[in-house]
């Protein structure tokens, strides 16, 4: 709550008068019987508490209340012995809400503080019991939030919450709360792999269909799912060469290369590991047969053409949460949970245009409690300096890309890149003193099948990344290897994660 005069006096008030004063009769436990559903919305940081599933499913749907916690405690529908009514009270401007058992309390943040009294939302113990755990109450800013575990509620203050009080008391949810999280996993990045899928010159058969320099490295990281604690697999662009021009020579291979690489990358969705794909240059209507920039062509507006791309891989990234343009996967995200946190996989364009930019900002900025790993085509060099020239038909340089839209926010732990170069690693510092780690990975090979693993732990700040070269070429046939050596190993430390 913004208010000029703050919120503690509210608290002190709670405090002194007792937030849930012990009750004249015992508690009968059969009472707390009624789920009560959990929701945040993770712009505004507002809580919401309710009965009704459906208005959880409301509130998600048109205000935003994305983080769905389900059911958190039991509760009950009616005044009963040992119980208190718990007062939903809302207040308009900073849409917070709060639960509050206090009658003098309820009425100060009325006549003060401007909120709604909506009235009794649902009936809770007035102290603790064998059947009834502890709810607590936060604020930080303008908005207060409810935890129900003590994990939950250091895990807050952690973040920047104070605590105030026990609210109330109430029975545990039906289901056991999950173990806790393992705070190790890691993601593993694709490089170029143009020259794993491409037809070796325009009219010859290339590639099979199922051929394995694309399939096994993913195949290998399947196999290592568990021992990596493998969450997320990310491709940096040039998924294929020129897969978005026809082949007048000899058409029936116009689509050729992207069905080298969707077959490829099918690998992985089959195993149910979730992936996104930066879309290169390579993979747009800018380049044409052998790898080069289309005669006679506007470069510059081809780059933004990948209408075979959009058809292979539409519906196929199924962490997806959100894209720029509908129908289109240039500029698109995926959010999974990983390492006990939330991290976000956003996809910028190549060269961005500004409204690319812009929009890579406010998918930032509307998922503040989302790490958030960024892959684009371009940004490191193969000298690890970030790019300040957009290849002379693209549109906004990746150094633009940086000061104006990522180095902005907090939550941007990592940037993935390809295009140039072989390898390279920068760590950067944000607006915010946030440390950014970023990588490239091009390698353009054919026949080993290099992937960059990154290994994070979120409770220590930091991990480790490495290459590994999981498949040996020999004449006999290709074959993959288990315990793959380890290049270009590099620790990182010092990062704080959103939590």
């Amino acid at each position: 709550m913004s208010w000029r005069m703050p919120l503690p006096a509210l608290a002190a008030l709670a405090l002194a008068l007792g937030a849930a004063a012990p009750a004249a009769h015992a508690l009968d436990c059969a009472q707390l019987a009624t789920p009560i559903y959990q929701a945040v919305n993770p712009n505004s940081q507002a809580n919401l508490l309710t009965r009704w599933s459906n208005e959880v499913d409301s509130a998600r749907a048109k205000y935003g209340f994305a983080d769905v916690r389900g059911e958190v405690f039991k509760a009950a529908t009616a005044p009963g012995d040992g119980l208190l009514a718990v007062h939903r009270l809302y207040r308009p401007g900073s849409n917070d809400f709060v639960w509050i058992t206090n009658p003098a309390e309820i009425a100060s943040a009325v006549a003060r503080y401007g909120y709604v009294d909506q009235g009794a939302n649902f009936y809770a113990a007035a102290a603790p019991a064998a059947c009834a755990q502890p709810v607590f109450r936060l604020l930080k800013g303008a908005m207060h939030r409810h935890a129900t575990t003590e994990a939950e509620r250091d895990a807050l203050v952690a973040a920047g919450w104070r605590y105030e009080m026990v609210s109330f008391y109430a029975a545990r949810r039906t289901s056991t709360p999950p173990p806790v999280a393992s705070t190790k996993f890691s993601i593993a990045m694709i490089p170029d792999t143009q020259n794993e899928v491409q037809l070796l010159y325009p009219g010859s058969s290339g590639r099979r269909l199922n051929d394995w320099r694309i399939q096994m490295r993913n195949q290998w990281l399947v196999t290592q799912r568990e021992p990596l604690k493998l969450a997320f697999v990310g491709h940096t662009g040039d998924l294929v060469n020129w897969g978005e021009t026809e082949v007048p020579e000899a058409p029936q291979y116009t689509e050729h290369q992207y069905k080298v690489a969707s077959a490829g990358m099918d690998v992985l969705g089959a195993a149910g590991i979730p992936y996104g794909i930066a879309l290169g240059n390579h993979d747009t209507r800018a380049v044409c047969a052998g790898g080069s920039a289309c005669p006679g062509q506007s470069a510059h507006a081809n780059v933004r053409l990948s209408p075979l791309f959009n058809r292979y891989f539409d519906g196929k990234f199924t962490a997806l949460a959100g894209r720029m343009t509908e129908g289109e996967l240039q500029n698109h995200y995926s959010v999974f949970e990983a390492g006990g946190l939330k991290w976000l996989a956003l996809v910028v364009e190549f060269m961005p245009r500004q409204e690319a930019v812009n929009w890579a900002r406010e998918v930032i900025a509307a998922y503040p409690r989302h790490n958030v790993i960024v892959m684009t085509h371009a940004f490191l060099d193969g000298g690890g300096n970030v790019i300040g020239g957009n290849d002379g038909y693209g549109d906004k340089s990746p150094a633009y890309l940086w000061d104006t839209a990522l180095k902005m926010y907090s939550n941007v732990k990592f940037v993935f890149s390809g295009h140039t170069g072989v390898q390279a690693r920068r760590t950067l510092t944000g607006t915010n003193q946030n440390r950014v780690e970023a990588f490239n990975q091009t390698f353009h090979d054919n026949t080993t099948a290099p992937v960059r693993i990154v290994e994070i732990d979120t409770a220590a700040g930091g991990g480790r990344s490495y290459v590994v070269r999981p498949a040996r070429y020999q004449s006999s046939g290709t074959v993959m290897v288990e315990q793959p050596a380890r290049e270009y190993e590099a620790a990182f430390d010092g990062m704080s994660f959103v939590r």
